[in-house]
């Protein structure tokens, strides 16, 4: 990131309100302001299906290029929340960053946004016959498809569940299942 000294057009983060991207998008666009809101593809549970849907590259924010003196037209935007900077200091992002990005997202290679899953992370399964249930990720055997290991009477099993169903823990929050 750089410190905008010159108050010549550049690319700035911006904050919008919860899920409405697109609205600001729009919004800023109708302004004739150069907008950036690039989207990935997301596995989502809902009941008994996992459904791929389009989600915010960045959930909570876009990318805006425009002349910083004139931010009030951009924090005007239904939809605009703020200009991300630090405390007074407006902060650009660099041109080449937001160009790979809109490379990434015009190759039409799968971009996949989920949970931080790592072989050995403690894990919590959220939907299915298996809710509640707490293990630790063995290994991630195909695109979508991870091992995971719980432990119960001191003897471990595992099973083989779709990323989709399961969030991240936090390390010191795993439970070990045992009988009393």
């Amino acid at each position: 990131m750089q410190i905008d000294m010159l108050g010549n057009e550049r690319w700035y983060a911006i904050r919008v309100k919860s899920r409405s991207e697109k609205i600001a998008v729009a919004g800023l666009a109708a302004k004739g302001i150069e907008v950036f809101g690039g989207v990935a593809f997301e596995r989502r549970v809902w009941a008994d299906r996992i459904r791929v849907i389009e989600m915010p590259l960045f959930p909570g924010y876009i990318f805006g290029r425009f002349d910083f003196a004139g931010r009030r037209t951009v924090e005007d935007v239904h939809g605009v929340a703020s200009i991300v900077s630090f405390g007074n200091q407006s902060c650009a992002v660099d041109d080449g960053e937001i160009a790979a990005l809109r490379k990434l997202v015009a190759s039409g290679i799968e971009v996949r946004r989920s949970a931080s899953l790592e072989v050995g992370s403690p894990v919590r399964v959220t939907h299915g016959p298996l809710a509640g249930t707490e293990g630790r990720l063995l290994q991630v055997r195909s695109q979508f498809r991870l091992a995971v290991s719980v432990t119960i009477l001191h003897r471990s099993v595992s099973v083989e569940i779709d990323e989709a169903l399961v969030e991240p823990l936090a390390a010191s929050s795993l439970r070990l299942a045992v009988a009393g």
